[in-house]
């Protein structure tokens, strides 16, 4: 697969991978995005946290007929980073989902909802999610990698304790929303702020 594609992940069990939504996708983001569908919760989000280090949309269906719900699955991740967009789906109105799940919903960053059978609003979120990423750090310093290879290896930060981090291993510190990654990612936003305060 190539390292420099996104990953779309879908999922949802009423679906399968011939399904006219998951297809859709394929046809417009095939050439920048792997497309993963799973029917499954749990392999799914175990997909998702061995590639938790990079760019990725989950589209997730709210309701499952097993125990662990599409729902639970993203409070779970969301204890982990807040990075991964997510959309929200359901063959069923917002309104129709238990309430505490919706307040969980509006209470996470980076959630979208949509019903399951609409492929142009699936669509419209990944272009408008592809716009977003132009402007967060991890996702300028992976495009600088991407370019600029040879840079992956060479040391970025050194901690307090001495251990240092080359600017592919912070790549994957700020994805993964370690303590690491937080302090770049605030070093970072002070240094541009104070460059634009003091011009």
């Amino acid at each position: 697969m190539d390292a420099s594609k996104f990953y779309i992940v879908i999922v949802d069990d009423t679906m399968r991978k011939d399904d006219p939504f998951v297809v859709e996708l394929q046809l417009n983001y095939a050439d920048v995005a792997n497309i993963e569908f799973f029917s499954s919760v749990d392999k799914a989000m175990s997909f998702v946290e061995q590639h938790m280090s990079k760019r990725m949309i989950i589209f997730m269906d709210c309701k499952f007929g097993s125990v662990w719900q599409g729902v639970d699955a993203i409070k779970d991740l969301r204890k982990q980073t807040s990075l991964i967009y997510v959309v929200m789906m359901s063959a069923n109105n917002v309104n129709q989902l238990d309430p505490s799940d919706i307040a969980a919903l509006i209470n996470m960053d980076n959630i979208f909802f949509i019903k399951n059978t609409d492929t142009d609003g699936a669509i419209d979120y990944v272009n408008r999610i592809r716009i977003l990423w132009k402007s967060r750090f991890d996702c300028i310093l992976e495009h600088w990698l991407v370019r600029h290879p040879e840079d992956s290896n060479k040391v970025a930060f050194t901690v307090v304790s001495g251990k240092t981090y080359t600017w592919g291993e912070i790549l994957s510190e700020l994805r993964l929303q370690t303590p690491v990654g937080k302090a770049m990612e605030q070093i970072v936003n002070e240094y541009y702020l104070y460059e634009y305060a003091t011009k």
